[in-house]
């Protein structure tokens, strides 16, 4: 019996992790550590946050990037390397104490009072907390009209660690947000003949260390937020791109902006056909989605249905589980932290500029409401 496991090991389950441990509350990590980081992702990109931004949470506030880089010897730029955050994930969690369980739910249950967790692997965990930590891996979006389409002719941006396998390949890369820009930067690097295809009028270039301040602060008051002030965030982020990104596009990748893709079809030579609202057609090799993602607790893999149908939902928003301030389902026991907590908590808990507020909130609870102990911190 653990006092509490957690589901995800990336960023939030990571932090969640050293701030339990720091609390000495008996716990478990279930997944394989920053895996959509080092193998969903391409590696020869870039962080979109600044790296004054980029440190996980620990109780102490003593694990940052900053010391990471200078126990390291790592140079710290902005743009950030992903290779580099992903090595500093690996260093805060070592130096925190954090093991791992890498391994995937299967299942999750209630028992009792307490909860049932079962591996890949066959292994049974049992607690009395679980927290939901998983990232956006369960909620990639794909447009109706790609959808009845091949595998080897439409995909996803998500998935990706290299581009190589289209050089010299007609590539489409249809959206107007940062995995646009930079699947058809990367396209391009790979010697793909590629064009971005969008529905806005003109790239929208975004991002400054004032608007990540703003987005975090925001994390601290939005719960308390009158219920009109709370609307004009909720919803799916804005397509913006950063502005490192615009060199490796501008004058170097072909937009097509203004249009909507109306129609798609495979053709007779095992190519994809695009029809545009502009009346113009499109034949290449491929074409990658930048669609983003919809978030859905319907589509979390390890709930069953009969707890499912027990979580409490936001009003009008039945995708959302709803959260009270400390993060907790109406199902006691229960927290979510990261996307899923976006609806009752807000945007900042998309990105781990919500680590922090999320980690001491949930820890805090759990230690205070359980009297498991005295919450450090």
């Amino acid at each position: 019996m653990y006092d509490l496991i957690i589901i995800g090991a990336g960023p939030y389950g990571i932090s969640l992790a050293a701030h339990a441990i720091a609390n000495n509350l008996s716990y478990r990590i279930l997944g394989y550590p920053m895996d959509f980081w080092k193998n969903q992702m391409p590696q020869n990109m870039f962080i979109r946050t600044p790296h004054d931004f980029c440190s996980f949470s620990d109780a102490q506030d003593e694990l940052t990037i900053h010391r990471f880089a200078k126990e390291t010897g790592v140079e710290l730029v902005t743009p950030l390397p992903r290779p580099i955050f992903v090595d500093y994930a690996m260093w805060f969690a070592k130096e925190a104490g954090v093991e791992f369980t890498p391994e995937l739910v299967t299942t999750l249950s209630k028992d009792g009072e307490d909860y049932l967790i079962e591996t890949e692997t066959g292994q049974s965990f049992q607690a009395k907390n679980v927290i939901i930590a998983t990232g956006v891996e369960h909620y990639k979006y794909m447009p109706d009209l790609f959808q009845s389409l091949p595998a080897h002719l439409v995909s996803h941006t998500s998935g990706y660690t290299s581009f190589q396998a289209f050089a010299d390949k007609n590539v489409a890369v249809v959206g107007s947000g940062q995995s646009a820009w930079e699947a058809a930067a990367l396209l391009h690097i790979a010697g793909s003949n590629v064009e971005l295809l969008y529905r806005r009028e003109s790239a929208n270039y975004a991002g400054s260390s004032a608007d990540e301040i703003q987005l975090r602060n925001l994390g601290d008051v939005f719960y308390q937020l009158p219920q009109d002030e709370k609307q004009e965030e909720w919803g799916q982020s804005p397509g913006s791109v950063a502005h490192f990104l615009r060199p490796y596009v501008e004058g170097k990748v072909p937009e097509t902006s203004g249009i909507t893709i109306v129609g798609a079809e495979q053709t007779s030579d095992d190519k994809i056909k695009l029809i545009l609202s502009d009346g113009t057609l499109r034949v290449v090799d491929h074409v990658i989605s930048a669609s983003g993602f919809r978030i859905n607790l319907e589509r979390v893999p390890f709930f069953p249905q009969e707890l499912l149908t027990s979580i409490v939902r936001e009003n009008d928003f039945s995708q959302f589980p709803k959260l009270d301030e400390s993060f907790e389902s109406s199902i006691p026991g229960l927290y979510f932290a990261g996307p899923l907590s976006s609806h009752s908590h807000g945007p900042t808990f998309r990105f781990i500029l919500g680590l922090k507020k999320a980690s001491q909130t949930i820890i805090s609870n759990i230690t205070v409401k359980y009297g498991l102990v005295n919450a450090c911190c």
